[in-house]
C-alpha cells in the first residue's frame, strides 16, 4: 500500500453488514427522515491484485436509514454475473473498463466489459435501480437490497447511463445510452409511470465516451468532448476500453441539444475542446441554454488519476473547475464564466426541485486553490447570484464524496435543507455520515454518525423520504 493518507479509502470492504449506528455526535433534525442509498466500487481487488481502474470495482450499495430510532446502516453487493463468477474463482474472469481477462489477446477478443453495476442508483416505483454506463440497470429490493435481476424493459434498452434526470414538475425520468458498433449511437429514453419510451436515436460523428447530460424545459443537452475510442483495438482484444481511449484536442467539444419530446431534429454547436464528467444543472432563459458543469481542460490528468486511483497523488493541476456556459440559441455563440471555487471541483449537486430551472446554489467537492495534490477534503457551496463560495473543510484526516442535498420539506427556501456527505477518516480508517446545514455550510456539522467500518469511496447516490 502507498503512503498517501487517502489510499486506504479505496480498500475493499469484503463483508456485508447490517447494524444500528451507535456513535452519533450532534442531533439529526426531526425533518431528516428517509433513506439514503449510495453506490460505488466496493471490491477493488482480488487475490491481492488491484483492479486496473477505479471503474472496474464491483458495485456495492449502502443503505442509510434515518428513522425515529436513529440511523441504521446496511450494505449489499449487487449480485451481477461478474461479482458471482469472480467470487467463486477468486480471480479476474471478465473484462472490465480497465481490467483484462487472462490469456492475452485471445482471451479478450470480442468480449464486452462485464456489467459491474457500480455507479449510481435511482428509485423507480417500488424498486431501486442500480446503474452502470455500459449496460442495463439491475433491479433491487430497496428494503433488503436483494438483487432481483437485470431490467432491460422488455429488451428496449441496452446501455443506460448512470445519470438519469427527473423533471420535478412531471416526475418523468430522462436518460440515455451510448452503443458502439459500425456507427456510434446515442439513444435518449423517457421513463414515465413505469413505461419506457425510446426517443429517436442520434448517430454520433465519432465514438466518444460520455457520462452525463443536463435536462432543461425543452432539451436533453450533452457536451461531447473529444475523448475518442479506438474500436478495433478494443474489440480485437489488444486494449481495454480505458486504454483504447485517446484525447484529440484538435477536435471541438460538440454541444448536442436533443428535443426531449422526441419531435424535431437535434442541434449541434461546436465550442473549444474540454472534457466533463458531471453537470450541476441546466436551464433556459432569454433565448439561451445555461449549463453549469465541472469542466476539465482535457482528459489527461483525470484519466491517469482514475487509472492509478489507490496509488495516485491526485494532482490538482488539470482537474476540473465549476464553470457556467451560456449558449445563445440564436447565434450558437458559447460564453464561459469561471468562479473562485478552488481546485478539483467535482460531484456538483443541487436542490432536486430546481432541476432544469433557474437556481442559485450548487454544492460540490473541492480542494483549496493552493493545494497541489490529494483527494478532495472540502464541501463547498457556490452562490451563482453573488459568486460567493462557502466551504466546510474536513481536513486534516477527512476525505469527502459527493454531497447530496436533502430538502427539509416542500415549499422552503432553496438552501433550506441538509447536505449529506460520506467522509472517509484516514486517522482510523472508518467512514462518517455527516449532515451539514445547507444555509450555513461552514458551521459545525448538524450531526456526524460514525460507521463501524470504512465504506470504499462511493460515487453517486439518491435520497428518498420513504423509510425502507
Amino acid at each position: 500500500m502507498t503512503s498517501h493518507p487517502w489510499s486506504a479509502g479505496f480498500e475493499t470492504l469484503p463483508d456485508e453488514h447490517d447494524y444500528r449506528v451507535d456513535e452519533i455526535d450532534g442531533r439529526v433534525p426531526a425533518t431528516m427522515r428517509g433513506t439514503l442509498f449510495r453506490n460505488g466500487s466496493g471490491r477493488n481487488a482480488l487475490a491481492g491484485q488491484w483492479f486496473a481502474h477505479w471503474f472496474d470495482g464491483d458495485g456495492m450499495i449502502s443503505k442509510i436509514r434515518f428513522d425515529d430510532a436513529g440511523i441504521h446502516y446496511r450494505n449489499r453487493y449487487v449480485a451481477t454475473a461478474n461479482y458471482q463468477d469472480e467470487t467463486r474463482a477468486s480471480q479476474i474472469v471478465h473484462r472490465g473498463f480497465g481490467k483484462m481477462r487472462p490469456y492475452g489477446i485471445l482471451g479478450n477478443a470480442f468480449r464486452q466489459p462485464a456489467n459491474v453495476s457500480n455507479t449510481s442508483v435511482v428509485m423507480q416505483g417500488e424498486r431501486l435501480l442500480s446503474l452502470w454506463e455500459g449496460g442495463p440497470p439491475f433491479a433491487l429490493d430497496p428494503a433488503t437490497l436483494d438483487t432481483e435481476g437485470i431490467e432491460d424493459f422488455g429488451g428496449v434498452l441496452k446501455a443506460f447511463s448512470a445519470h438519469p434526470k427527473i423533471d420535478p414538475e412531471t416526475g418523468e425520468l430522462f436518460n440515455f445510452g451510448i452503443d458502439y458498433g459500425a456507427k456510434t449511437t446515442l439513444t435518449p429514453y423517457r421513463l414515465d409511470r413505469g413505461v419506457l419510451t425510446r426517443l429517436p436515436p442520434v448517430v454520433l460523428p465519432y465514438p466518444v465516451m460520455n457520462h452525463d447530460f443536463a435536462l432543461t424545459a425543452r432539451y436533453m443537452v450533452f457536451c461531447l468532448g473529444p475523448i475518442l475510442l479506438h474500436p478495433l483495438r478494443f474489440v480485437l482484444g489488444f486494449k481495454s476500453f480505458d486504454r483504447a481511449l485517446h484525447w484529440e484536442g484538435s477536435k471541438p467539444t460538440l454541444i448536442l441539444l436533443v428535443p426531449r419530446d422526441g419531435v424535431g431534429e437535434p442541434r449541434w454547436i461546436e465550442t473549444d475542446a474540454f472534457f466533463q464528467f458531471h453537470f450541476a444543472n441546466g436551464f433556459e432563459e432569454d433565448g439561451a441554454v445555461v449549463l453549469d458543469l465541472a469542466r476539465y481542460p482535457n482528459y489527461g490528468t483525470i484519466g491517469e488519476a482514475l487509472r492509478t486511483y489507490w496509488r495516485s497523488a491526485w494532482p490538482s493541476r488539470g482537474m476540473a473547475a465549476l464553470t457556467r456556459l451560456r449558449i445563445d440559441l440564436g447565434t450558437g455563440k458559447v460564453e464561459k464564466q469561471a468562479f473562485a471555487t478552488g481546485t478539483a471541483n467535482e460531484f456538483p449537486n443541487i436542490h432536486p426541485a430546481y432541476a432544469g430551472k433557474r437556481y442559485r446554489y450548487a454544492y460540490f467537492a473541492a480542494n483549496p486553490a493552493q493545494r497541489e495534490s490529494g483527494l478532495q477534503q472540502q464541501i463547498s457551496r457556490l452562490d451563482f447570484e453573488t459568486g460567493t463560495v462557502t466551504t466546510h473543510d474536513f481536513g486534516p484526516a477527512g476525505y469527502v464524496g459527493e454531497p447530496l442535498f436533502v430538502p427539509k420539506g416542500p415549499g422552503g427556501a432553496e438552501d433550506d435543507g441538509v447536505v449529506l456527505v460520506m467522509v472517509f477518516n484516514s486517522a482510523d480508517k472508518r467512514t462518517d455520515i455527516v449532515g451539514l446545514d445547507a444555509h450555513d455550510l461552514a458551521a459545525r456539522p448538524l450531526f456526524t454518525a460514525r460507521l463501524k467500518y470504512h465504506v470504499p469511496y462511493p460515487l453517486h447516490g439518491t435520497f428518498t423520504p420513504r423509510i425502507f
